[in-house]
C-alpha cells in the first residue's frame, strides 16, 4: 500500500495507521516529494495546515502575505 518513495520507518507507521489516515499520510509525501531538497529561491508548495488553538484548516499562502515566513520543522517521536 505504501511506495517505495517512503523511509522503511515512515513505511512502518502508515502501515499501523487506520486506511483513511495512511491515504491521506502517502499521498501528502507523494505530492510534496521533491527528488532533491528545497533551494533558496524555490517556490514554497502551497500546503494546507491546521492551526493549533483551533484546528481549522489555512493554506500557508494566506499566512506569509507578501512577507517573509519560516517554517521549523522537526519530529517529535
Amino acid at each position: 500500500m505504501t511506495g517505495s518513495y517512503l523511509d522503511p520507518r515512515d513505511a512502518e507507521y502508515a502501515e499501523s495507521l487506520p486506511a483513511d489516515e495512511r491515504a491521506t499520510v502517502v499521498a501528502t509525501v507523494s505530492r510534496f516529494r521533491r527528488p532533491d531538497r528545497l533551494r533558496v529561491g524555490d517556490a514554497l508548495p502551497d500546503l494546507e495546515l491546521l492551526r493549533l488553538d483551533d484546528a481549522a484548516a489555512e493554506r500557508i499562502s494566506s499566512l506569509a502575505g507578501g512577507r517573509p515566513l519560516v517554517l521549523v520543522f522537526g519530529s517529535f517521536t
